[in-house]
C-alpha cells in the first residue's frame, strides 16, 4: 500500500490542476461572451478556450490513469500489458505538450498580429495629429 502513495498524491495533485484550469477556461469563456469589447476576437477567443480545454482534460485524463495504473497492473506479473499502459500514458502526456506548445505559438502569433494592428493605428492617429497642428500653426500665422 505504501508504494501507491506517491502515484496517489501526483495523479490528486495533477487532478486538481487539470479542474482549476478547466475551471478558468469555462469562467473566461464566460466573460468572453458577456463582454461586446471582445467581439473582434471572438473566432480566436473560441479556439483558444477549445485549445485549453483539451489541455486541461488530457491532464485530468492522465492524472485519473497515474493511480489507476500504479495500482492495478501488477508489473510483476504482467510486464508487457505495464509498458504498454505506461507508454500509453506517457504519449498523452507528450501530446499534452504539444498541444500546449501549439497553443503558446498560436498566442503569440495572433498577439503579434494585434500589435502591429494597434502600432498602425498609433501612426495613423499620430500622423492625423501632426496634420492638425501643422492646420493650427498655419491658421494661426495667417491672423
Amino acid at each position: 500500500m505504501q508504494e501507491r502513495i506517491p502515484a496517489l498524491i501526483f495523479g490528486s495533485c495533477l487532478l486538481v490542476v487539470g479542474v482549476v484550469m478547466l475551471q478558468s477556461q469555462r469562467q473566461m469563456w464566460q466573460r468572453v461572451l458577456s463582454d461586446p469589447s471582445e467581439a473582434d476576437d471572438i473566432p480566436f477567443l473560441k479556439r483558444r478556450y477549445r485549445r485549453r480545454s483539451q489541455v486541461a482534460g488530457m491532464i485530468i485524463l492522465i492524472a485519473l490513469m497515474i493511480p489507476i495504473g500504479d495500482s492495478l497492473i501488477p508489473w510483476e506479473k504482467a510486464p508487457a500489458t505495464f509498458a504498454v499502459y505506461w507508454m500509453i500514458v506517457l504519449g498523452l502526456a507528450i501530446w499534452t505538450g504539444l498541444l500546449a506548445v501549439g497553443d503558446i505559438a498560436s498566442t503569440r502569433a495572433h498577439m503579434m498580429s494585434e500589435l502591429n494592428r494597434l502600432h498602425r493605428r498609433e501612426l495613423q492617429l499620430r500622423d492625423a495629429a501632426e496634420r492638425l497642428r501643422n492646420a493650427e500653426g498655419q491658421g494661426r500665422a495667417e491672423r
